[in-house]
């Protein structure tokens, strides 16, 4: 059986972690999104942040500035808390 949260990496040489832990001009790619919420869920893939593609995070304070495709987004902590980021 499976625990509800566990997570493969197909590379476990990289270090995965949340946006919101991330510093500032770091760069990765998404791994995967992992919230309860379907609201937040849906709001981030309408935004188009999905696993796999690359990101940068620009800014932490006052708000989560991050780039993905060449689109900046601004999110608050409790959005970035579900964005998990490898590299």
């Amino acid at each position: 059986m499976i625990a509800e949260n566990s997570h493969l990496s197909l590379n476990p040489s990289l270090k995965t972690t949340t946006l919101s832990s991330m510093e500032p001009k770091k760069a990765g790619k998404i791994s995967h999104l992992e919230t309860k919420n379907t609201g937040i869920l849906q709001k981030l893939i309408a935004m188009g942040i999905l696993p796999g593609m690359p990101v940068t995070l620009l800014r932490r304070s006052p708000s989560y500035l991050f780039e993905v495709d060449q689109t900046r987004y601004a999110v608050d902590r409790e959005i970035a808390n579900h964005i998990y980021v490898s590299y």
